[in-house]
């Protein structure tokens, strides 16, 4: 857990999520006693449509970890600069996702939702979910708001894994994206973990 403070600040960016709708970003506005402020989060077109009083996660990706909380839409501003009033979270807790051995992993892999299909590279994977390069035919798949499967092979093994995205980033340039898994089975994790401590021993 980290202190709710050193996160909710001023300029720092957002991911707020209620499903079926995808995870959109948005800057903090203002910060108030009770609540805080954000921007209406969009990423070009898709905006976040949200209701007084609905439940929303709030998702926050710092250098140590992917950080999720809980939270409800307190108010409905008027200005773009102060779009969505939520409710400031008691505590955040790091995301599973980021709790497990993370392995530098590079192979191709497969996402599909329906008759939609993108094909991206991998960056890394743990036992919570993978981060991948961000391709147009990706995020294609990402706004369809459909179901999406995650295929993948780790040392000969092969994957067919739900998932969502939890967050997007760009460095140098680049968009990266991190997906959890969604619904994963206890077996399938289980193979995911041994797998990242085995090749973590194998690097070192």
């Amino acid at each position: 857990m980290i202190e709710t403070k050193e996160i909710i600040t001023l300029k720092r960016e957002v991911w707020l999520n209620t499903p079926p709708q995808p995870s959109l970003p948005a800057a903090i506005t203002g910060v108030e006693e009770n609540l805080f402020w954000t921007s209406l989060p969009r990423d070009g077109r898709q905006v976040l449509v949200l209701l007084e009083n609905q439940e929303v996660t709030v998702g926050v990706s710092l250098k140590n970890g992917f950080y999720m909380a809980g939270t409800r839409v307190a108010a409905i501003g008027r200005d773009n600069k102060k779009f969505y009033g939520l409710a400031i979270p008691d505590q955040f807790k790091i995301s599973q996702e980021r709790q497990s051995t993370r392995v530098d992993y590079p192979t191709n892999v497969l996402f599909k939702a329906g008759d939609l299909v993108a094909q991206s590279a991998l960056v890394n994977f743990s036992a919570g979910g993978v981060l991948v390069y961000l391709v147009p035919e990706l995020e294609k798949i990402v706004k369809s708001n459909r179901s999406i499967i995650l295929h993948l092979n780790i040392d000969s093994l092969p994957f067919q894994v739900e998932v969502r995205m939890a967050w997007k980033k760009i460095y140098d340039n680049i968009p990266f994206a991190g997906f959890e898994y969604v619904n994963i089975t206890p077996l399938i994790q289980e193979n995911l973990l041994m797998l990242s401590r085995e090749l973590t021993k194998n690097k070192l």
